[in-house]
């Protein structure tokens, strides 16, 4: 009977041991291939480019930089081209909902004035525009998700890239660069 009780004790502190490697929380985002629209993807492109724009201020620590990339990212959400071949008027909704959501967590960030709430904000941003990706099916280039834990908050911060590795925005002082943890398109 002993040595039933010290398997049991065993399974449990292996099953809750951590895992080193930093993992992805999926339901966060859910990519849905068959929303696919070649008009969507190539809209995207400015504000792919400007929210690459957006994570070099946060690198930076220069919150001029990052506000006026913040702000700019705003304007491209308000203008973003209606796509009148869209498949469904849902999927039209969804994407409007999500240039909404977007540009919310924009206006959000521009109220903080601290760099913890700012990288919440930040990470608000990034997480919306990665659902707003997968939603739609974008697929004109391979979007990489990152995240990394931080000793402000508890929960993990998340941006996305366009290559492998990225510099941790969250982190600016750290030069080494991050491996992504996962593929939008392989969800």
């Amino acid at each position: 009977m002993n040595r039933v009780y010290v398997a049991i004790i065993v399974m449990l502190i292996l099953g809750c041991k951590d895992s080193e490697k930093a993992t992805l929380d999926n339901s966060l985002w859910e990519f849905i291939p068959q929303n696919h629209q070649t008009a969507f993807d190539n809209a995207c492109q400015p504000l792919l480019v400007n929210y690459q724009d957006f994570l070099k201020g946060l690198v930076g620590m220069d919150t001029v930089y990052l506000f006026n990339s913040a702000k700019n990212l705003a304007a491209l959400t308000d203008s973003f081209p209606i796509l009148d071949n869209a498949k469904d008027s849902l999927l039209s909704y969804n994407i409007q909902q999500g240039l909404v959501n977007i540009h919310a967590e924009i206006e959000g960030l521009l109220l903080e004035t601290s760099w913890p709430e700012i990288y919440k904000a930040s990470n608000m941003i990034s997480l919306q525009l990665i659902h707003l990706l997968g939603s739609a099916g974008y697929q004109d280039h391979t979007i990489y998700i990152f995240n990394t834990s931080s000793n402000l908050q508890e929960d993990e911060l998340h941006w996305l890239g366009l290559t492998k590795s990225s510099r941790d925005p969250y982190h600016p002082n750290s030069k080494e660069l991050v491996l992504a943890q996962q593929v939008l398109q392989e969800n």
